[in-house]
């Protein structure tokens, strides 16, 4: 992340299509994020892994990059792993289809955000610009200025997703230790099969 720490942002989308197409960036997935494009995706597996990619932290990846994620690792039989969306071969993502995001309603919790990214200091939630955005995203200083209440809840709903993501990570951490590890297929089918069994408890 980079870019100014003000509490006030101005950005209107202009529908570019740029932060899809920007092969910097990589876009990683909660347990929600899969639930939410596996049911857009019919609930078929099949297709679902056709879009779903995983990003593999082998044993060359430097330290640093492991601690700097914001999401925690899987292990896996193939690996530390972190989902993802998969790109085309141009570094294009896999949902674009210009002008527009294919699944705009059930993007990744990181594309909602976009160009914003959260960070928390001494407990307290704040907005900065996501990196390179400020290079990529010709929203940005357009419009209004967002609302410091809206860009709180947002911040405050986003790292509440992380969190919650990241324990379900590290119980099944804790639990393929003493067995046999998943395979990164069977991990993401199982972060899946949470994220269903969460969205079902919600709505009862």
């Amino acid at each position: 992340m980079n870019g100014n720490f003000s509490r006030e942002k101005r950005f209107t989308c202009q529908q570019s299509g740029h932060c899809c197409c920007d092969p910097d960036i990589i876009v990683t997935l909660t347990y929600r994020d899969l639930f939410r494009l596996f049911t857009v995706l019919y609930r078929d597996f099949r297709l679902f892994l056709q879009k779903i990619s995983f990003y593999t932290l082998d044993s060359s990846s430097h330290p640093l990059i492991e601690r700097h994620m914001v999401l925690e690792p899987i292990l896996t039989s193939d690996g530390k792993i972190i989902p993802g969306l998969k790109k085309h071969l141009n570094k294009t993502c896999v949902f674009y289809s210009h002008p527009n995001c294919s699944i705009y309603s059930a993007r990744p919790l990181s594309c909602r955000n976009y160009p914003l990214a959260f960070v928390k200091e001494n407990k307290q939630i704040i907005s900065v610009w996501a990196k390179n955005s400020q290079k990529t995203c010709p929203g940005i200083g357009k419009g209004s200025p967002q609302s410091l209440s809206s860009i709180e809840q947002r911040g405050e709903q986003t790292l509440e997703e992380i969190e919650k993501h990241n324990n379900v990570v590290k119980e099944l951490n804790i639990e393929e230790r003493n067995k046999r590890p998943l395979s990164a297929r069977e991990a993401l089918w199982t972060l899946v099969i949470y994220g269903e069994a969460q969205q079902k408890q919600m709505q009862q």
